[in-house]
């Protein structure tokens, strides 16, 4: 009699494709966000700090303020993975 294949086995790497995938583009909306507000957005403005302010293009608060979200981003997710190895 002819046995059904065992699906178990290729499941959880499909998952982990699709996850992939949806990560991918998720990434690439992303950067296509990030360039049409950083093409729309050229004035300059006046950014204003604890101690002071300075005038600079938009485009570049937009781009530091990209770059510093990635970093707290990736920041927590390992946090996250250390608490869940210590458990």
């Amino acid at each position: 009699m002819a046995q059904a294949p065992d699906r178990s086995e290729g499941t959880s790497a499909g998952k982990r494709d699709v996850k992939e995938i949806a990560r991918l583009v998720i990434g690439v909306v992303g950067l296509v966000l990030l360039i049409a507000f950083v093409v729309g957005n050229s004035n300059d403005v006046k950014v204003n700090y604890i101690f002071g302010h300075v005038h600079t293009s938009l485009i570049w608060v937009i781009l530091i303020a990209a770059v510093l979200g990635v970093l707290v981003d990736r920041l927590v997710i390992a946090v996250g993975k250390r608490r869940r190895k210590q458990r």
